[in-house]
């Protein structure tokens, strides 16, 4: 089966104006649309990818972190700066980052109403991520 996305606003060649409010994952017979403020990371999961959102729902769809990756890069534009690939195993949305602690390889996304996740990361993912947030 071929993964494939529905675009929103405008033609797959030309650029909109209005910015994405959501990220459309569609494969097969399963589609699953996730609002942007509503996405915190997806983890790798093997073949998967573990969407969480700030609800607390975890969803798991059939493509790997990668194809994840380039799903979201097509559909909004370079991430729009707040969707980031971090290592081999998460894609975060960098608005949601709480914490970040180095010397523990620990990354804390949170929501600050409940939501709450520690994420491991190799601490050069970590300190690069650090520097970027820092100028962001």
């Amino acid at each position: 089966m071929v993964s494939q996305f529905i675009l929103i606003f405008t033609p797959r060649n030309e650029k909109s104006t209005v910015k994405r409010q959501h990220i459309i994952i569609s494969k097969g017979t399963e589609l699953v649309r996730v609002p942007l403020d509503c996405l915190m990371y997806v983890e790798a999961d093997g073949n998967y990818s573990k969407i969480v959102t700030k609800d607390g729902r975890e969803r798991l769809v059939l493509l790997q972190l990668g194809q994840v990756e380039d799903l979201i890069a097509e559909q909004i534009d370079e991430f729009e700066g707040e969707i980031l690939r971090l290592g081999r195993k998460h894609i975060i949305n960098l608005n949601y980052i709480h914490v970040i602690d180095i010397a523990k390889q620990v990354l804390v996304i949170s929501d600050c109403e409940g939501s709450y996740h520690k994420l491991e990361a190799s601490k050069d993912a970590l300190v690069k991520l650090k520097s970027y947030v820092e100028t962001w």
